[in-house]
């Protein structure tokens, strides 16, 4: 019997049934991610502002609002491709780890990862 057949159809259901799970968390990272970033992003722009108009500006500095909203666009452009990485990523992880017995081990350490990623990014976004 191949090791690669250990745990049958089940375990490979299970498998990709976490993958699929766990490439949703992802998303739901890499959003929370961008939440944190914007949070960031329009405390900059407001200090920004503030010291603008204190030396002499008057309205919005176009130029500095126009570089935030590519900041924004490009941090975004970066989360989606690393999303990408890391779902692929975590199939290997899962795949690799299913012969060895490391399953359950590995689905625990990719979630636990994902939930301190959405509460490191709600606790930023609430101090900015």
């Amino acid at each position: 019997m191949n090791i690669e057949n250990r745990g049958g159809i089940l375990a490979t259901l299970g498998l990709y049934f976490a993958w699929l799970v766990t490439s949703v968390g992802v998303i739901i990272d890499a959003l929370y991610i961008r939440e944190a970033v914007v949070a960031i992003l329009t405390t900059v722009n407001a200090v920004h502002s503030q010291n603008f108009t204190r030396s002499g500006g008057i309205g919005i500095d176009l130029t500095f609002a126009y570089s935030m909203t590519f900041y924004d666009e490009l941090i975004l452009i970066i989360l989606f491709i690393a999303a990408i990485a890391f779902v692929i990523a975590i199939e290997y992880y899962f795949r690799k780890g299913r012969p060895k017995g490391l399953l359950l081990k590995r689905i625990g350490i990719v979630v636990g990862i994902e939930v301190a990623i959405i509460v490191v990014s709600i606790i930023v976004s609430q101090i900015v």
